[in-house]
């Protein structure tokens, strides 16, 4: 990174339009709160929503403007310096941004030949809702954007200015369960076995500098090579076979690392009676400065998986059904393997493997284990939460092992990035499951960002393969940015970021209008499984009964139901409810509403595509008259149309 000021480095008087920019924010400090009222900027008239603490942390003894902006506009902004003003309490002006996305933008003196680093930090109280590390040749810097906590925050800077050689070593770092070698549980028919080759491609997208693999199973070398087809020498990839013969399951191998870097050391295999080679194991990777980190792939026991008892707790509390199992009784499934396998992990195979060793540690992989880190009482009403707080003891394990959730130390606020791993194929019903994990250990390591892929590349989308399989595997994968302190040039590539979800609420609220009684409302519907799925369940204002269609014998889609509203009404909006259960087998993706007065003539309103989760989904009517509303289902999960309940809601009569 070249810095285009050719000054000298080290103390130079700032530029005109810096000094200038500077004693704007002092003076602004230093005026009275009443007279902040009235200043001519984007504040004025505005009133304090509360107040914003920055805090200087470590930095060096030259000034740093911050300023706070929500929706694009200044709402706070300070200035600090080492030593003499560490700390402001300002108001935050939100007039016109409250429940808008916030960034915070740092400006400070720019040395040439230097990298400034800038971690910048949001809290409430003991929670941290927002974290970011940045680093630039230049004197300004901006966060991603974060929600600002309701109430009083506190601003955290922490700043270094390092030479542009001594940036660190920047490391992409990938964790992905292949779901048996790509093949989709060998559900791909394909001629040429298309899901694997594109699975490959993605990953050539990528391009991590680490992959952490689970399910090989027999594709481990045709990753390989699909990796290295066209790369020159300098730029291919090493597999390292963690799985060996002896513990193989049925399926075959199952963890492999491939690495761009040097590998020094392959670590023998571990066998010991809780962790065998099939669950851990891992090389030693030379950094192109010479030093070295210590990378592992690993796999839990898949048993005892929560997912099914959280997501039936959640809707339980969220819909005020009687609880069919304690939280205790939901965390208790860890401990059945998994804790006895993360203990054997900690206190005998890494240790075996790296002794004293301080340097750094990369662990990457499937723990079928949810994060403590996700559900606390911070998140206990986020969306899908349902009010539950459920301390998870595996992944707990690592992080007192003193291991860095790279994905959730870069996205603290779970309830804006639950970073869900499972499932894109068998549905993420009602709660948020992360399961997949990247981990990282040492004080040189800093976390620069990490997302979720859950979406095929979009010239993979359409394909034959896409409708059922709408990622090449049943997991996820997870993707992080990471910077090893030291020589090098730093972070030359863009950061990887999640996209935020934006699901405020823990249950969607109803929509406008007036809700048409279940007393006044029939329901019919082109197929349907008698007894257990009879459309009369879709308009019975219970959400645990549903419509579902005909099966084992599944007839082609697309299916209809069609409800009768008892006369014509003009319609707000019309609620369809998927169902609550954890199998998602006939969740509606894909259909168009329709509306028709006489039952016979039928007109199309819209066409929708919807999430595979088991939130309600909302369709605006704009006020259209109607006496009967038709879902045709163009495709639902596993070609089988299922909905817990359909909602109208008509105008409100004036």
């Amino acid at each position: 990174m070249k810095d285009v000021d050719a000054r000298p480095a080290g103390r130079r008087p700032l530029s005109r339009l810096w000094s200038r920019r500077l004693a704007t924010v002092a003076a602004l400090i230093a005026l009275p709160a009443p007279a902040l009222a009235l200043m001519p900027a984007s504040a004025a008239g505005s009133v304090p929503t509360g107040n914003v603490t920055f805090s200087l942390k470590d930095a060096p003894a030259v000034p740093y403007a911050l300023n706070l902006k929500c929706g694009g506009r200044p709402v706070a902004r300070t200035k600090l310096m080492t030593p003499d003003r560490r700390e402001a309490t300002v108001p935050l002006r939100m007039k016109g941004a409250a429940d808008r996305d916030c960034t915070v933008e740092v400006i400070t003196n720019r040395a040439r030949g230097h990298v400034n680093e800038m971690k910048v930090t949001v809290r409430q109280g003991g929670d941290v809702w927002a974290r970011d590390t940045l680093y630039t040749p230049h004197k300004k810097a901006e966060t991603r954007p974060f929600t600002l906590p309701k109430q009083d925050a506190t601003i955290e800077l922490a700043a270094a200015s390092l030479p542009e050689n001594q940036a660190g070593t920047p490391l992409r770092l990938m964790a992905w369960n292949l779901w048996v070698g790509a093949t989709l549980n060998r559900q791909d028919t394909t001629p040429t076995g298309e899901n694997l080759t594109q699975a490959i491609e993605y990953l050539n997208e990528v391009e991590p500098d680490v992959l952490f693999v689970v399910e090989g199973y027999g594709s481990g070398t045709k990753v390989l090579d699909g990796l290295n087809a066209g790369r020159p020498a300098n730029d291919r990839y090493t597999g390292v076979q963690i799985t060996q013969q002896p513990d193989y399951s049925a399926n075959g191998d199952n963890l492999w690392l491939y690495t761009k870097l040097k590998v020094e050391k392959v670590y023998p295999r571990t066998a010991e009676p809780d962790l065998s080679s099939f669950n851990f194991g891992g090389a030693k990777l030379r950094l192109p400065d010479g030093k070295h980190v210590h990378a592992f792939s690993m796999w839990m026991w898949h048993l005892s998986y929560a997912y099914g008892d959280t997501h039936a707790a959640a809707v339980e509390n969220i819909h005020g059904f009687p609880r069919t199992k304690t939280n205790e009784q939901i965390v208790a499934g860890d401990y059945e393997r998994r804790m006895a396998m993360g203990r054997t992990l900690f206190e005998k195979a890494l240790p075996a493997y790296i002794g004293n060793d301080d340097a750094p540690v990369l662990l990457g992989g499937d723990l079928n284990a949810w994060s403590h880190l996700d559900w606390t009482q911070q998140f206990a009403n986020a969306r899908g939460h349902g009010g539950l707080v459920l301390e998870w003891p595996l992944t707990k394990l690592f992080t007192d092992n003193g291991f860095t959730d790279a994905f959730r130390y870069a996205n603290p606020d779970a309830a804006r990035y639950p970073g869900r791993s499972w499932s894109p194929v068998s549905g993420y019903g009602a709660v948020p499951a992360r399961i997949d994990y990247i981990f990282t250990r040492g004080r040189d390591v800093e976390v620069l960002g990490s997302r979720t892929d859950v979406r095929r590349l979009p010239r993979h989308q359409g394909i034959s393969l896409d409708p059922a399989f709408p990622f090449y595997s049943d997991h996820g994968a997870v993707v992080s940015d990471i910077l090893i302190r030291g020589s090098g040039t730093g972070q030359q590539r863009p950061v990887v970021a999640e996209t935020p979800e934006n699901a405020p609420g823990v249950w969607p609220a109803p929509p406008a209008g007036t809700r048409v009684p279940p007393a006044e409302l029939s329901a019919t519907a082109s197929t349907f499984k008698p007894g257990v799925g009879d459309p009369k369940n879709a308009v019975d204002g219970n959400l645990q009964t549903d419509y579902h269609s005909d099966y084992p014998v599944i007839a082609p889609q697309p299916h209809t139901i069609t409800v009768d509203l008892g006369r014509v009404r003009q319609l707000s909006a019309v609620r369809f409810q998927p169902k609550l259960r954890v199998n998602m087998n006939g969740t509606i993706l894909k259909g168009v509403v329709q509306v028709s007065e006489d039952g016979t003539d039928f007109t199309d309103v819209k066409r929708v595509e919807w999430p595979r989760m088991t939130a309600p989904n909302d369709v605006d009517m704009n006020g259209v008259r109607a006496r009967y509303v038709r879902l045709r289902a163009d495709y639902g999960m596993g070609g089988a149309s299922a909905l817990a309940e359909i909602i109208p809601y008509e105008v409100p009569q004036s």
